[in-house]
């Protein structure tokens, strides 16, 4: 989770919410539960996984189409992962925490429907991230994750919903883990049209205190009375301060009329804490004829506290009852604290209370975090996407610094990509630099006073390419030879697909199905024109365009040419130049076109000409050149791929 650096108390503020009781019920009139998952709600999560394979998609898996479908696109695979995992997984990552207790999952296999390379997993699971940035299994009694059955009989591919539920649990991130199955000793691969997660957001606490003096909570006082009688107002409540711990303070109620509980229904009351005068809080009291004694639910509590500092719980917590009134006066017993669990910083735990007439009693959360100093402004950077599900960023992200004055005013704000460079920040720019990138900000104050932030991502536009050789065999069979390769600082290619057939488009449905390459493969010549297509994928996700090499006919030996292809700088604009090589011992005529023009040349035995093709711009994007020779009845044809390239 990517969060504005703030001092340690505001950051406490927005960590509070993250875990909250996992046992207790939620507060009557809460959110009703939906699917905290779908990418079209506010506080949509981002989604990554261990592999998706080109034509698949990870962010299928919370676009909320659940129907059925064999549409690739619409669901997340994990065909074709060279590093062929025993498990496969998906995680979703909220900004901001959710409390959640269900998961669904629906899921295709082609098993009897196709070719079997995707199956029913042997076993799925979800786990939620700690607040110690764990993963932890999700837990409950009657806990069970059930498979569905493929009807071998009238076998379909999209499997009807699976669901777990377990006991609720605050997280900012959940993790889908399934199992693959193993037949004949190859795993097979999974895939999921929609994976939904069942929950509410976790309550907010308000992360801007007006001053490093004021509060960051406050107690939600709430009180009961009988219709005709003066509700009892609390003298003194509960306030959290920026570096905690949890402390009572006394409170000045505003006077209350007799008309506001001369009958049933509901008003605030505003009240002034001492010390506190610039933060008004306010109490709710609930008027009845008559009050119920059963507790429906306990509102969830959380607190904080520095390392080594016991914290301290609310006396009491907010109950709500089945009449629909509520109470925050209800004693609450909380369970003894072992030292070692608030030992360090940047960490949480639960502490269980019990609650006389509730048997579920309550939970709160503790947060121990650094005690909060700022000196310099608060700085925060900030992107406009996240990155792909497989952490990659396929496409410049923009970047926006913002900084905050802790003391004088801003002077002056910096950016850097290389931790050497400064360049004064102005607005919102893209990181065009790939690999991994580590952007730098700074802000200087009046006084001198320096805030510091930095973010890493990875950034890998450029698709990768694939050099295609071809040895005749005997005139009968052609011997292609593959090597895809990935611009360094690239994400590396994860895998090389090909077809041949007598189709010249890559997606001709008389040619063969597509293959993985592992090795050198041999394709029979005919008489009729044959292609094989080629098309490797990087780790990032990006897919190079299909490359295409037409084969020789059966009994003709081929003209062996050679082209390979670089790129200059020549006055701020791009030169691309197309070298090509005769091998053979014929001469040849051989013939380069690109999108910037085309040149046709003699080459002699042996001979290597280097051919520059003018741009006539500062930028070139990724593409490919179309080679063709002939010598009598010899030919050759061929793409060669070029890299993208700036001069700017």
């Amino acid at each position: 989770m990517r969060m504005h650096k703030r001092t340690a108390g505001l950051l406490v503020a927005i960590m509070a919410t993250m875990a909250f009781a996992g046992s207790a019920a939620p507060a009557v009139g809460a959110e009703e539960p939906s699917n905290v998952a779908a990418a079209a709600r506010d506080n949509a999560p981002t989604v990554e996984v261990g592999y998706v394979t080109g034509w698949n998609s990870a962010a299928a898996l919370n676009n909320g189409r659940t129907a059925a479908t064999d549409d690739y696109t619409q669901m997340w695979g994990t065909w074709g992962d060279p590093a062929g995992p025993a498990q496969d997984w998906a995680s979703y990552t909220w900004e901001k925490p959710v409390t959640v207790s269900s998961s669904r999952v629906y899921l295709w296999q082609n098993h009897l429907t196709g070719d079997s390379g995707v199956m029913i997993p042997s076993a799925w699971q979800i786990e939620y991230r700690s607040g110690a940035g764990e993963w932890m299994p999700v837990t409950g009694a009657s806990l069970a994750f059930e498979l569905p059955v493929l009807d071998e009989a009238a076998p379909v591919s999209s499997l009807p919903a699976v669901q777990a539920d377990f006991d609720a649990v605050t997280t900012t991130a959940v993790r889908l883990v399934l199992d693959r199955a193993v037949v004949d000793g190859e795993k097979k691969a999974t895939s999921v049209i929609e994976w939904e997660v069942i929950g509410v957001d976790a309550p907010n606490i308000d992360p801007e205190p007006t001053d490093p003096g004021a509060f960051i909570d406050a107690e939600a006082v709430a009180v009961r009375t009988l219709t005709g009688t003066a509700p009892e107002l609390p003298a003194e409540l509960w306030v959290i301060g920026e570096n905690g711990p949890l402390a009572y303070e006394n409170v000045e109620w505003a006077a209350v009329a007799p008309a506001a509980y001369a009958e049933e229904g509901s008003f605030e009351v505003a009240g002034v804490v001492d010390g506190f005068p610039e933060q008004p809080v306010s109490a709710t009291v609930f008027v009845a004829d008559d009050l119920s004694s059963t507790i429906d639910g306990i509102g969830y509590a959380a607190t904080i506290t520095t390392p080594g500092t016991a914290p301290v719980l609310p006396r009491t917590v907010r109950a709500h009852y089945d009449d629909g009134t509520a109470s925050s006066d209800v004693a609450v017993a909380w369970d003894e604290i072992d030292p070692s669990a608030y030992a360090s910083a940047d960490s949480f735990f639960d502490v269980a209370g019990a609650v006389d007439g509730y048997s579920a009693g309550a939970v709160a959360s503790v947060f121990v975090v650094e005690p909060a100093s700022q000196a310099g402004p608060l700085v925060a950077i900030d992107f406009d996407s996240a990155p792909q599900g497989s952490g990659w960023y396929t496409s410049a992200p923009t970047v926006a610094v913002t900084a905050e004055a802790a003391g004088a005013a801003i002077s002056t704000i910096e950016y850097s990509l290389d931790g050497q460079t400064w360049s004064p920040y102005t607005s919102p720019f893209p990181v065009d630099a790939q690999g991994e990138v580590t952007v730098r900000a700074r802000a200087m104050d009046g006084d001198g006073a320096v805030g510091e932030a930095s973010e890493s991502v990875r950034i890998d536009t450029v698709a990768p390419t694939t050099a295609i050789d071809v040895a005749t065999v005997d005139a009968a069979s052609a011997l292609v030879t593959l090597t895809p390769s990935d611009a360094e600082p690239g994400s590396g290619v994860t895998r090389t697909i090909w077809s041949d057939g007598p189709d010249p488009s890559p997606t001709g449905e008389t040619n063969n199905m597509y293959a993985t390459y592992e090795a050198p493969f041999s394709v029979q010549l005919t008489q009729e024109p044959r292609y094989v297509h080629v098309q490797t994928q990087d780790a990032a996700g990006n897919v190079e365009a299909y490359a295409t090499v037409l084969l020789p006919a059966a009994g003709a030996v081929p003209l062996d040419l050679r082209a390979s292809t670089t790129s200059r700088c020549v006055a701020g604009k791009v030169q691309l130049v197309v070298s090509v090589r005769n091998a053979d011992a014929v001469a040849a005529e051989a013939t380069i076109t690109t999108s910037f023009g085309a040149k046709t040349v003699d080459l002699a035995p042996g001979k290597t000409l280097s051919l520059p093709f003018a741009v006539r711009a500062a930028e070139l994007a990724a593409g490919e050149v179309q080679v063709t020779g002939a010598a009598g009845d010899r030919a050759y044809s061929a793409s060669a791929p070029y890299l993208a390239r700036s001069c700017g």
